[in-house]
């Protein structure tokens, strides 16, 4: 069967884009004959080529401008160019791009049938709009399937109960990756069912296959504590990650999330370039240039993770880490942390959660502990929901 996944794989955030290599392996795992749908999430595929997409000579200038100062310029372009790098090499992409579904009006998808999810594809209110994952103008007759979408809000706004409603009735079958999601489908009068994130139904061994190929690194010569930061202010934290690495005689590496260019202005440039001056010789090291296999290269080699993301607990349970995940202090996030919560309470034991960065660093000498049999069923369900629900037909 001809599948095509479709999700948010076209753009820097790790989980956005390991979750789609995920469901594209677990479908041919099945026996599908697998592309991941080019949908573009901005119209000239900014979000995913970022300076690659503006090749005008005014463009280059400034890049070349920023690069030379030390403003982040030159990282940033690095992480785009490794994404872009990844999903060309470990995707196989539709021959076809689209960003809004008349963008294809009139075309052979070349789908047999349409595996829509995991990720966030069916946020909205505050960011997003998911309209393209509910098929709001898709070509009539398509054969489509939810898998593991997730809402991330924690009720639908008023203004697109209707929307939602009309959406989820153009779907064959849904699942959810929340619980939480279940009750918002029944809101609007959809079945759900439960299951598990993509990047779960694909072993462990892929995963390292896919991070480090078939030679098995050496080991680090020193411990290391992997921090990967959605929404914490590096600064502001830098001292207590610094008293760690030194207290522990370990190495520390940051990632964070999105782009971090400094504005080519005298304050914001002098704060930035004194900051790198004071910590260029520290312990703790930023990777504002890691793609996704180095993302992943990180957590497999890591002793302890602390972060603020949902798919850092994900590679961090698959690679069987000592593990923190920090409880959100803004609304939006909080709107997000169900799924955090739900899978900490069904498959893990120990202090996950911390309130704060102090607090998880403080803690991680508790280990955290796995229930791998409930983990193992888990899987096993959700793959075979997969399996029954993409072969039937209305």
């Amino acid at each position: 069967m001809r599948v095509g996944v479709l999700t948010t794989h076209s753009q820097l955030n790790y989980g956005g884009v390991l979750q789609a290599w995920a469901g594209q392996q677990a479908l041919r795992m099945l026996g599908h004959d697998v592309s991941v749908v080019d949908r573009w999430i901005d119209s000239r595929n900014v979000t995913l080529r970022g300076p690659f997409a503006r090749m005008s000579l005014k463009a280059w200038g400034s890049f070349l401008i920023h690069a030379c100062f030390g403003c982040g310029q030159w990282a940033r372009t690095v992480r785009h160019w490794r994404t872009m790098r990844f999903v060309r090499e470990t995707m196989r992409l539709t021959p076809y791009h689209f960003h809004e579904w008349p963008d294809v009006a009139g075309k052979d998808l070349g789908l047999d049938g349409l595996v829509i999810g995991s990720d966030q594809v069916w946020h909205c209110g505050d960011w997003g709009d998911p309209s393209v994952y509910l098929l709001e103008g898709a070509p009539q007759g398509l054969h489509a399937i939810a898998y593991a979408a997730s809402f991330g809000i924690r009720a639908i706004p008023l203004d697109w109960v209707v929307r939602f409603r009309e959406g989820l009735r153009r779907f064959a079958a849904i699942s959810v990756r929340e619980a939480e999601g279940v009750t918002l489908a029944a809101s609007v009068g959809a079945k759900a069912t439960h299951v598990l994130d993509p990047t779960q139904l694909v072993p462990a061994d892929a995963w390292r296959m896919l991070a480090f190929g078939r030679t098995p690194p050496s080991p680090p010569r020193r411990r290391r504590l992997v921090c990967y930061f959605l929404s914490v202010d590096l600064k502001r934290v830098w001292p207590l990650l610094e008293a760690f690495a030194k207290r522990n005689d370990c190495d520390i590496h940051v990632l964070r999330d999105g782009a971090y260019a400094v504005r080519l202005a005298p304050r914001p440039l002098m704060k930035h370039l004194w900051f790198r001056l004071r910590t260029g010789f520290s312990s703790v090291r930023v990777r504002n240039d890691a793609g996704p296999r180095e993302f992943l290269q990180d957590f497999a080699q890591a002793d302890w993770i602390v972060s603020d993301s949902f798919h850092a607990l994900m590679f961090a349970s698959i690679f069987g880490k000592n593990v923190r995940i920090l409880r959100p202090d803004t609304t939006a996030r909080q709107g997000m942390f169900a799924r955090i919560e739900e899978f900490a309470a069904r498959y893990t034991s120990g202090p996950l959660i911390a309130p704060d960065l102090l607090s998880a660093l403080a803690s991680l000498a508790a280990p955290i502990t796995y229930d791998l049999p409930a983990l193992s069923a888990a899987r096993a369900s959700s793959l075979s929901w997969l399996r029954e629900n993409l072969s039937l037909r209305d």
